[in-house]
């Protein structure tokens, strides 16, 4: 068993022992293909929540690059495929080594919002989620995690079919237009959040 595996079958066992865990959805992450997984971000328990629930195939995260500088954390993460980011300012080669990862076979994990949005409701997208979808020419699967993070409580991780972007493939679109089709993603994630959290 290797690290990343290793690590994930804790973090699910966490998952279960701690929380009301339940995926739904599990087959709509393909077993082959350039894949973006896209979920809402409301706690730093998420990563955790996400990566239990992906069993078929390894996840690439992206986070904040301060996070690396936190010993052994930054060990762990590199081990994990995470890959550190500028959030204010992403730079050519962070780019790259995101593409890379999809073009490698792993699935790339993003929050749309770019960040957390503690406060009920949800933020704005920000470009990245298209851009990278376009360029690494991957579909992007929808993922709602439904929650509200207390000890035993439910937690629900709803995993839509995937969306493609190929269309646009050939395209030279504005960041407005990403901004636009990454919240027409944010939208499904949002609407299966709300259906599943009664």
């Amino acid at each position: 068993m290797n690290f990343y595996k290793f690590v994930t079958s804790v973090l699910r066992c966490f998952s279960n022992v701690f929380y009301k865990y339940k995926v739904i959805g599990e087959e709509n992450i393909p077993d082959e293909g350039n894949i973006i997984i896209a979920a809402n971000h409301k706690s730093n328990l998420d990563p955790i929540f996400l990566a239990s629930a992906i069993r078929n195939r390894e996840v690439a995260a992206i986070a904040k690059k301060e996070l690396f500088k936190i010993k052994p954390l930054g060990f762990i993460l590199n081990k994990l495929n995470v890959i550190p980011i500028n959030r204010e300012k992403p730079d050519v080669s962070t780019i790259k080594n995101i593409l890379r990862s999809i073009k490698d076979g792993y699935v790339l994990g993003i929050f749309p919002e770019g960040t957390r949005i503690k406060e009920p409701g949800f933020g704005q997208a920000k470009a990245g989620l298209s851009v990278f979808a376009i360029k690494g020419k991957a579909q992007v699967v929808p993922i709602s995690i439904i929650s509200n993070y207390k000890l035993f409580n439910r937690v629900t991780i709803y995993i839509d079919k995937p969306i493609s972007f190929e269309e646009y493939y050939k395209q030279k679109l504005t960041t407005e237009e990403n901004e636009r089709l990454a919240q027409n993603v944010l939208e499904v994630i949002k609407e299966n959040y709300y259906i599943h959290s009664k």
